[in-house]
């Protein structure tokens, strides 16, 4: 069980530099020198820093500028998710994609004080600063092309302990998961029953199961010096239906424009498809409009699981407040992503 004092002690860089040495002894290195440690800010979901490290493993001496990445204090978590689990996909996919690599981990946190992992730090920037400055470029293929890749990564290659569709069949589980987190809720939510029963009636066609990153946005993704995407924060992803990702970029960039995919759609669906091999009636506008509502139930369902919480006095986050307004915003996508699409559909039929 954590320890709330040790947890918050990862604010505080007069102690963690002998945590983090004593995670890496536990790993095998010698020689171990931890400096320059400090908390980073911008983490949606987890305690984040940065510091420097030298060190000797495996014989081999190394040295440079990791982070930190650990669990918050209990009631305060705005999601729950596994370190254990996050490493793992990271470990696994760091050989097919553009993402910093995962080195050390304390599953259950006896060295760090909460589980935490230990990741190389990237220098790059956040993408939509680096939009501000630089302008798309060719960010929008890049994209087409991230997403290619991490959706054509062999499911086998992926850890055993990813959540795989229950139901045999990832539009159903989503379906699904709609309608039981209206259920759940600590209010009335018709709107996630209509949502649900929306998606059933419109379903399209099926796509092989992938790796679904599920929190596909910008604000996961950072442009390194060679105007590439990085992509990080791994925490939520399951294997599903790939098109998930695409949905929520697109949902999640209406709050936080560009939308790098409508810069230019044919080019980026073209690219896409060319990568994934899905054909152009798997994956088009219209698909992917209803991917943005259907994506999205994920970071929904967690968002409306720990408000539920706090109407009930078990959490105290006030950060969980606030992420509540999501749902407010998004249910006015929701309803004009469906009535454009049922417009779109009744003029196909027409």
């Amino acid at each position: 069980m954590q320890d709330s004092t040790s947890v918050r002690g990862m604010q505080d860089p007069s102690v963690m530099p002998e945590k983090i040495t004593a995670l890496l002894d536990s790993e095998g290195a010698t020689d171990i020198d931890i400096s320059g440690y400090a908390p980073m800010t911008g983490g949606y979901s987890r305690l984040m820093a940065r510091f420097e490290a030298k060190f000797t493993i495996d014989g081999e001496q190394e040295e440079g500028t990791f982070v930190l990445r650990g669990d918050p204090p209990e009631g305060q978590a705005i999601i729950e998710t596994d370190r254990s689990q996050e490493y793992a996909v990271l470990k696994s996919v760091a050989p097919h994609l553009n993402t910093p690599p995962a080195r050390f981990l304390d599953s259950k946190g006896i060295h760090i004080g909460t589980p935490a992992l230990i990741l190389e730090f990237t220098e790059a920037e956040s993408t939509l600063p680096w939009i501000e400055k630089n302008g798309i470029s060719d960010l929008p293929l890049k994209l087409a092309e991230l997403a290619g890749a991490m959706h054509t990564i062999p499911v086998d290659q992926l850890p055993s302990s990813l959540a795989r569709p229950t139901s045999g069949d990832p539009l159903t589980d989503q379906i699904q998961m709609w309608k039981k987190t209206a259920i759940d809720h600590v209010e009335h939510l018709p709107i996630f029953r209509y949502v649900a029963a929306w998606l059933d009636k419109n379903r399209p066609p099926p796509v092989p199961v992938s790796l679904v990153h599920h929190d596909f946005s910008t604000a996961n993704m950072l442009v390194d010096g060679e105007g590439d995407l990085v992509v990080i924060d791994f925490e939520l992803a399951t294997i599903g239906d790939p098109r998930e990702d695409l949905g929520y970029f697109k949902a999640y960039a209406q709050a936080a424009p560009p939308d790098l995919i409508d810069e230019n759609p044919d080019d980026f669906l073209s690219r896409y498809r060319e990568i994934t091999g899905f054909s152009e009636e798997q994956v088009n506008p219209l698909v992917m409009t209803y991917f943005l509502v259907l994506g999205v139930i994920g970071v929904v369902s967690q968002i409306a699981n720990v408000g539920s919480a706090m109407a009930k006095g078990e959490t105290s986050s006030t950060n969980i407040a606030f992420n509540l307004d999501n749902l407010l915003f998004g249910q006015a996508a929701w309803m004009a992503a469906t009535d454009a699409l049922e417009a779109a559909l009744d003029g196909e039929v027409n």
